[in-house]
């Protein structure tokens, strides 16, 4: 009997390594792919496969209400979560909403088909790593309770003192973890992948096979490096620090222009810039880093624009250095435009791109005590992306 599976996960690479670690079963068929949690419910009620492989951070709908609408609809269908993150949060939540089995990522290589086979019969399968987990929380949970009353009402006294300031710490940690572990295993998951496929095309002697394996693992591996270099570059905001100094923002931006005038030509973008822009203040070398990053997503986003226009200015505002990159290309849907700036938020994976800098350009204003922000009408309408400098004069 061959076992139905319907492939799910926003990243397009990471689907390629996991269909190339089933298909080296032969009782296994993957039947569909989807790149987003709608997208999979809706195919799972299309094809009714007998698993449905899914990652938990899914764009559209998430793991978890992707799931619970599949389990509600179809409970013949088994979903198997697949995650980067080892938190009992998310087991809990993916089975509850009625998952049979959560894998991590990293253990896909050797434990996948053995699940996906497990939710056919119709048992549980759980990452022994993930059981672990749960184990010690459990142990933990039940360490707390055992704590006397003293001790919990000083460490609570001490959580009311500091827990606005701790809420966001802790928020932006565990994005930033949960991101890593998730977006820095998608090359690690191809290249395993690719390497099962690898093997094949060599016995099979198919050397046109064999090239593009070899293509699709060096390109997981570029991707990679530059992942970690700009995660790099994002850890030493604030550490690296270099002598402020005024800032001439005509200038930089011309330079930035410089930088990108082969693609400005290929895509006949029209730019216009403010003139009599005034001065800046700051680390000359992160600001051109913000206006690098801000001006190349303009250029990228506007790529499918029959007219493409970017325009760049900048103002004083009180207090304040206001400048903005704004361009007419796809737009941003309301809900995303806190998003953009999280590490790893990419809009459309179809743009090339790690996701990275516009938290890195979010990082650097921030650490010179300015604020950048996002504008958009909605798909379609273009996109204004501004930031803020203190002014070095009131």
């Amino acid at each position: 009997m061959t076992i139905k599976v319907i492939l799910a996960d926003d990243h397009e690479s990471l689907r390629a390594g996991f269909r190339g670690i089933l298909e080296t079963a032969d009782d296994i068929e993957v039947v569909s792919e989807a790149g987003n949690g709608r997208d999979t419910v809706i195919q799972a009620a299309e094809l009714q496969p007998d698993v449905v492989v899914m990652d938990v951070a899914m764009p559209g709908i998430n793991g978890v209400d992707a799931t619970r609408e599949i389990t509600e609809s179809a409970q013949q269908v088994k979903v198997l979560a697949l995650s980067g993150h080892n938190d009992g949060f998310f087991v809990k939540g993916m089975l509850e909403a009625g998952a049979l089995g959560y894998l991590l990522k990293d253990a896909a290589v050797t434990e996948l088909v053995g699940a996906v086979r497990a939710l056919a019969e119709g048992r549980i399968y759980v990452s022994p790593s993930v059981i672990d987990t749960l184990t010690y929380s459990f142990l933990s949970t039940i360490s707390e309770l055992n704590a006397s009353r003293e001790k919990q009402q000083q460490l609570l006294d001490e959580i009311k003192v500091k827990n606005k300031e701790l809420e966001r710490q802790n928020a932006e940690l565990e994005r930033f973890t949960y991101s890593v572990s998730h977006d820095l295993r998608a090359p690690l998951v191809t290249i395993k992948g690719f390497i099962g496929l690898l093997q094949q095309d060599i016995e099979a002697g198919n050397r046109d096979a064999m090239d593009s394996d070899i293509n699709q693992i060096s390109g997981a591996t570029d991707n990679m490096a530059r992942q970690l270099d700009e995660l790099l570059e994002l850890s030493r905001v604030g550490r690296l620090v270099n002598p402020p100094v005024e800032i001439d923002l005509g200038e930089m931006v011309s330079s930035v222009m410089t930088m990108f005038a082969d693609d400005i030509a290929a895509r006949k973008v029209r730019v216009s810039i403010a003139d009599n822009m005034p001065l800046a203040y700051g680390d000359s070398g992160r600001i051109f880093e913000v206006l690098q990053n801000l001006i190349g997503n303009a250029i990228k986003f506007t790529r499918d624009i029959s007219e493409p226009l970017i325009e760049i200015g900048a103002e004083r505002d009180q207090d304040e250095i206001v400048c903005h990159v704004r361009d007419n290309g796809i737009g941003i849907q309301g809900e995303y435009l806190e998003r953009v700036f999280n590490l790893f938020e990419r809009l459309d994976t179809r743009i090339e791109g790690t996701g990275i800098g516009l938290a890195l350009a979010k990082r650097i204003v921030e650490f010179h005590e300015g604020r950048i922000w996002a504008e958009s009408a909605g798909l379609g309408e273009g996109s204004t992306f501004w930031f803020a400098l203190p002014a070095k004069n009131p």
